[in-house]
């Protein structure tokens, strides 16, 4: 007599058999070959002969053999992975892209595997896309932001989709970017609101993409408005740059300062402090991206809101629409948000 987990399905099949997953074993009968071959096939060993590799991944479509990603990706011709290009940081704003590619990526069934450009050189630039190539990667994300390396990119035949997350095109893909220049608009907007006439702005270093975007924000938005911008100061991004280079804004004597990033707003302040200024009576000060600690200033600052993990997020989606046959080149901005905290007020 035939137990209960023994009973026959229709057909004569034992119904343990018919529910049971086939596995690497099975895939090997059927296409006649050892299991380490399967193996082999699954990591796309060099070895392994195309009329083997083809045998295994017909035994993978009979058998609907789906143990893992790799199984998945032999029968799709895919590696289920998302290349990352990165310039090496670790700033705020790309780090929290990062974040939200990787959450992306994974929620979507692929992985991610993450190079760096250490220099940003045309010769860099190859060794990482070699690196990825040689990784079989799907699709690529390049998170930089400075005009050099796009410029380079362009030069470089790159061979699958990709998105660039920053605002110009340059590199002749997809881009996703927060609109910068929109972001200092509304900078400049918020400080004419409250009657600032006079502004000046410290902004980011030249070759960055996004220090020249919101830089240019500020000078077309203030001519707009008939403001006077009194001046401009160049800084890195870091809040010693902010510090150091304080005097110097201060020196323009603007009611109104719109600053690069609040890393740079955080070296402002100190700066203002030690001048005997008091923020927002005697200055206003905006910044940019609204890191976690911006609240926690010994100013709560006012500054413009990135949602940077909605770039990452739309990033996925435009190269997931790629790969299935979706897309045409996208050019995607993201608009930013004015969080109005305690570092500005109605000019005296």
């Amino acid at each position: 007599m035939l137990s209960g987990r023994e009973m026959r399905a229709p057909g004569g099949t034992m119904a343990s058999e018919r529910e049971r997953r086939p596995n690497i074993r099975d895939v090997a009968a059927r296409a006649g070959v050892s299991y380490q071959t399967v193996s082999r096939a699954l990591n796309r060993h060099p070895n392994v002969k195309a009329a083997t590799l083809a045998k295994v991944e017909a035994a993978i479509v009979e058998l609907g053999y789906r143990p893992n990603a790799a199984a998945r990706a032999l029968v799709r011709q895919r590696s289920q992975t998302i290349g990352l290009l990165t310039l090496p940081t670790t700033d705020y704003g790309p780090q929290t892209q990062q974040i939200a590619i990787e959450t992306a990526a994974r929620d979507a069934g692929y992985r991610i595997a993450l190079t760096n450009a250490a220099s940003g050189s045309v010769e860099d630039l190859a060794a990482g896309l070699t690196f990825l190539r040689e990784t079989n990667v799907d699709a690529l994300v390049v998170s930089v932001a400075e005009t050099a390396v796009l410029e380079a990119l362009g030069q470089l035949r790159v061979e699958v989709p990709y998105v660039t997350l920053e605002p110009t095109g340059l590199a002749f893909g997809h881009s996703v970017a927060i609109d910068q220049r929109l972001g200092a608009r509304m900078a400049v907007d918020h400080l004419a609101a409250l009657g600032h006439r006079r502004i000046a702005q410290l902004r980011g270093p030249r070759g960055s993409i996004d220090a020249s975007a919101r830089a240019r924000g500020v000078e077309e938005r203030a001519a707009e408005l008939g403001l006077e911008l009194v001046g401009t100061v160049e800084g890195d991004w870091t809040p010693r740059s902010g510090y150091e280079r304080g005097p110097d804004v201060l020196a323009l004597d603007a009611t109104g300062i719109a600053v690069g990033n609040d890393q740079m707003a955080l070296g402002l302040l100190h700066a203002c402090r030690d001048a005997g200024l008091r923020v927002p009576e005697d200055r206003s000060v905006v910044g940019f991206d609204d890191v976690p600690e911006a609240p926690h200033y010994p100013t709560a600052l006012t500054t413009i809101r990135q949602e940077f993990e909605e770039v990452g997020a739309a990033a996925m989606r435009v190269l997931l629409d790629d790969l299935a046959g979706r897309a045409g080149l996208v050019h995607l901005r993201i608009p930013p948000t004015l969080v109005e905290r305690g570092s500005t007020a109605r000019v005296r």
